[in-house]
Order: C-alpha cells, then sequence, then structure tokens
C-alpha cells in the first residue's frame, strides 16, 4: 500500500493555511467575520480533508474504502488543526493578529454588551483558547475530517467497486 503522508501533508496544510486566511478576515469585522466563519468552519475542512483523499486515490489511481477515506480525512484534519493552532500563535506572537481574547473585548465594546456580559464573552474566549479548546478542536476537526474523507473516498473513486483497495 503506497504512503499516505504526502497526501496527508498537502490536505493539512491547506486545511491550515485556510483557517489562517479566515483568522485575518475575522479581524477585518463587519460582514467579513462571516465569510471568515464560513471558511474557517466549512471550506477549510472540505478542501483540506477533501483534498487528502483525492490526492491519494488520483496519484496512485485507488479506490478506496470509506473507511480508508475517513482514515485519511480525520488525519489531514487533526494536521490541519495543529498548523493552524500554531500559526495562529505566531501570527498573534508577530502582532500580526489579535488573540482571542483581544477579539472578544473589541466585538463586545462593538455590540454594547453590559459589563459582566461582556466579562463572560472574554472569559469564554480565554477558556476556548486555552488546552481545552485546542483538544475540542482537534476532536472537531477529526470528526469533520473522518466524515468529509469517507465522503470523498466515495466521491474519488478510480474504478468499480471489484477494484476497491481494502488494505490499510
Amino acid at each position: 500500500m503506497p504512503s499516505k503522508l504526502p497526501s496527508i501533508l498537502i490536505g493539512g496544510i491547506t486545511y491550515a493555511v485556510i483557517g489562517a486566511i479566515a483568522g485575518f478576515l475575522a479581524q477585518m469585522g463587519g460582514g467579513m467575520q462571516f465569510v471568515a466563519g464560513a471558511l474557517a468552519c466549512l471550506v477549510a475542512p472540505i478542501v483540506g480533508c477533501g483534498l487528502a483523499v483525492w490526492h491519494y486515490t488520483t496519484t496512485h489511481q485507488l479506490t478506496i474504502a470509506a473507511g480508508q477515506g475517513a482514515g485519511l480525512g480525520a488525519a489531514a484534519g487533526i494536521l490541519g488543526g495543529l498548523v493552524g493552532w500554531v500559526l495562529q500563535q505566531l501570527f498573534v506572537a508577530a502582532g500580526l493578529l489579535l488573540g482571542p481574547a483581544e477579539q472578544a473585548r473589541r466585538q463586545v465594546e462593538a455590540q454594547g454588551l453590559s459589563g459582566e456580559q461582556a466579562e463572560q464573552a472574554v472569559q469564554f474566549a480565554e477558556t476556548f483558547s486555552g488546552p481545552l479548546g485546542i483538544v475540542i478542536g482537534l476532536v472537531i476537526a477529526a470528526v469533520l475530517g473522518a466524515i468529509i474523507g469517507a465522503i470523498a473516498a466515495v466521491i474519488f473513486k478510480k474504478g468499480a467497486d471489484d477494484e476497491l483497495v481494502t488494505e490499510l
């Protein structure tokens, strides 16, 4: 069985780059936050995880089972989430992006929330930008990646069902 690593790397890096673009768009405010949310929550996982499966099946001219596609997609999702988190940390440290807590503070100010509501929103952002948020994000990325990868395996078939490669 050919190595899946190059396909996982291509899909994961693509996922992370789209997520990084979403981070910059979110900072612009206004209608761009909707676009950023769509990029981060829909486009990044679909493109990144689907690309991993497409690349693998196309490069090796294979039809894979949905379960194998799920594994490829989940791996690309996890890698994309990790690389995206590292990129975010680097961009915040370099002053190119605001940290999650500061983004929350600015959104709270723009929405005119009361003191208690504002503090809760900032605490929420701080909690979910720490280790708990990273773990939850990676679990979500893996689940979405698995679903997308399984669907992509069916979409990117390279032959008849009798040509299905079932080895891991």
